[in-house]
């Protein structure tokens, strides 16, 4: 068992950048949400309902290792999958914003959840 400190970034279509984590997500038992990151956002909240009306195009959610998947989860299903990256050296953490398999309108409620398999 280890704890992994998640981050990312959502970038939605009008060029604005949703900033995520940092959050610190424990084993792999369950899945963990991913909220906005609080030194850009003042508050950390859900995706939904920092960015309620834009629509993201792009974006990651990373961890040192392990990573596992991510993706927006809205009223309990999967709306869309979200890239993930390691952030060890020789990894996959420099690749930038990747975009997404269909842009989302965000709502509120809208929620990052990441899962690591550490």
């Amino acid at each position: 068992m280890t704890t992994q400190i998640a981050i990312g970034n959502l970038v939605c279509s009008d060029g604005s950048n949703i900033p995520l984590g940092p959050i610190a997500v424990t084993d792999s038992t369950a899945a963990q949400e991913v909220t906005s990151d609080p030194a850009f956002t003042v508050v950390a909240q859900t995706v939904g309902d920092y960015a309620q009306g834009k629509t993201i195009t792009q974006g990651f959610v990373s961890a040192k290792t392990h990573a596992g998947f991510a993706y927006l989860l809205r009223n309990g299903v999967v709306e869309t999958l979200i890239p993930v990256c390691s952030r060890t050296a020789g990894g996959s953490g420099s690749v930038g914003d990747l975009p997404l398999c269909k842009p989302v309108l965000l709502r509120a409620g809208d929620k990052v959840i990441f899962y690591t398999e550490a």
